[in-house]
């Protein structure tokens, strides 16, 4: 059933895939980094430590951490915590990277999403260089061959009727919920919501289903960066029955 779910979304043209498909641990967002911050530091930009030959203007960055969005126990999006360090034997130079970067973050629009979460610029006197230190958060899907918005698809929870028979056999309706988590940005959501509901309403999911999907609720489920996870969930019947 979550195959042909996944199968109707993207034939409507979204981008969907089983929850269950997720991987956070595969996600490398360091090339991201790069390409956000190279330009304002002229490509002088290093993981980690600085190289001997390294110009006065540069910048240094390392992964601090990483978390992952969950939902219903899938981990379906991936936050990277990232610590940057800008550098400049100047304040001036210093304050126009400063505002770049800031600029670069507000206006970034790919399939991840960028924001800073902490800043400070202290001196260093050792080395007579004037610095900016800023905690950069990265959010991404935790699937590489979606990109945002998306669908994730996943099942909830099997609820059953009463026995129907009043005899030793047995005959049960079960109803299945199954959960449509919707990630978009938040200008985005309602017309994914609405086409999620246009490819699924009254869906017909093969002879096991004794009824087509229906809308049961929706709701908001998680946030991460500029994107809203949107959990739609929709239900069936299917029948069973004592041999």
């Amino acid at each position: 059933m979550i195959s042909e779910i996944v199968a109707a979304l993207n034939t409507a043209g979204i981008q969907a895939s089983e929850s269950s498909d997720a991987a956070p641990s595969r996600a490398d967002t360091a090339p991201y980094l790069v390409a956000l911050v190279d330009p304002v530091v002229d490509s002088q930009l290093w993981p980690l430590n600085l190289p001997a030959e390294a110009p006065d203007t540069n910048g240094v960055y390392q992964l601090a951490g990483w978390s992952s969005v969950e939902v219903d126990g899938y981990r379906l999006g991936r936050v990277d915590t990232y610590v940057l360090s800008l550098r400049a034997s100047a304040f001036d130079p210093l304050r126009q990277m400063t505002t770049s970067l800031i600029d670069r973050v507000a206006s970034h629009q790919g399939n991840e999403s960028w924001e800073i979460t902490d800043a400070a610029t202290d001196y260093e006197f050792d080395q007579r260089q004037y610095r900016a230190h800023f905690e950069l958060q990265c959010a991404t899907l935790a699937n590489s061959h979606i990109t945002i918005p998306a669908a994730f698809v996943h099942r909830v929870t099997s609820l059953a009727a009463p026995n129907s028979l009043a005899t030793f056999e047995v005959s049960q309706t079960i109803t299945e919920q199954l959960a449509v988590v919707v990630v978009a940005s938040q200008s985005e959501l309602n017309s994914q919501r609405q086409a999620v509901s246009t490819a699924l309403l009254g869906l017909e999911l093969g002879v096991d289903a004794a009824s087509p999907l229906e809308y049961e609720r929706g709701d908001p489920v998680a946030s991460s960066g500029r994107y809203v996870y949107w959990r739609e969930v929709y239900r069936y019947q299917r029948l069973i029955h004592s041999d």
